[in-house]
This record gives structure tokens, sequence and C-alpha cells, in this order.
């Protein structure tokens, strides 16, 4: 089962802002000034240029999580991992901004494997814990942190 990411409004205005920004720069900019190695409006700069949107776009639209039998299989753009349901310790609720396969602060972290976390952010995270749940039923769930939301 296919799980998306949450997708929160600072990660959308980071990457949409973003992407605005280098699309104006395109058709607004004018001639850069000095010694540029590769200036924007060359080849190099137009592939420069499309590759960071691509990946930008890649990563907006192609992050999410999907239990498929006993794998958890995390995709974050181009970047793929995946995490054995049967390693999984414990999941519990976190708030953090740094690096993960997710687009919102509001995160579950699970702990799998001897010493390994990752953070992810499902949109249905009840949903999402019960499909791992059904794999692997003593997972230990931090219930203090964890509050099933149904939306």
């Amino acid at each position: 089962m296919y799980f998306p990411t949450k997708k929160d409004i600072w990660f959308f205005l980071i990457i949409w802002g973003f992407i605005l920004f280098m699309i104006l720069i395109y058709i607004f900019g004018g001639e850069p000034v000095g010694w540029q190695l590769i200036t924007y409006k060359s080849v190099p700069g137009y592939i420069i240029g499309a590759s960071i949107l691509t990946l930008l776009l890649w990563i907006w639209f192609g992050t999410g999580y999907k239990v498929d039998g006993e794998l958890l299989k995390l995709k974050f753009g181009p970047f793929k991992s995946k995490i054995h349901i049967n390693e999984i310790k414990k999941i519990s609720r976190t708030k953090s901004p740094f690096t993960a396969p997710a687009l919102s602060v509001d995160r579950l972290e699970i702990l799998y494997g001897k010493y390994d976390v990752i953070n992810i952010s499902p949109k249905n995270e009840s949903e999402f814990i019960l499909s791992l749940l059904a794999v692997k039923p003593n997972i230990q769930i931090d219930m203090i942190s964890l509050e099933f939301n149904e939306k």
C-alpha cells in the first residue's frame, strides 16, 4: 500500500519559491557582469538550471512510502531506501527540521536494525502504522507522543 508524504507550507514555500525564483531569473535576468565560469544563459547554465528544477519537482511529487510485503520502501525523489518491517522496533512522533525523506516537520521516528533511525511523514499516519502492525504486531508504539489522527 502506498502512502504519500505530508507537505508543510514551509516546504511548499521553499521548493516552489526556489523554482519560481529560477524561472524568473531566466525570464527577466540581465547579462551577468564579470568573469563567471558558467553564465545562466549558456548551454551549461540551461543544463544545470533544468537539472535543479527537475530534482526539486521530482522530490515534491516523488516522495512517499510503500508497504510491500515485509518491506517498507521509501522514496525521496531519486533517492530510494528499503527497511525490513521485521527489523522495526519502535515508532514515535517527532518534530524535526533536519534532512529526512519527508516534506513535513511533523514526522514519525522509526527505530530499526541495531541503531538505525529514520524520520518519515506519511499523510495518513494511523493507516500507515496499522499496515506495519499487520506485518509485525509487536512493534512498540509510543502512545504518549503518538496520537492516531483520522483525516
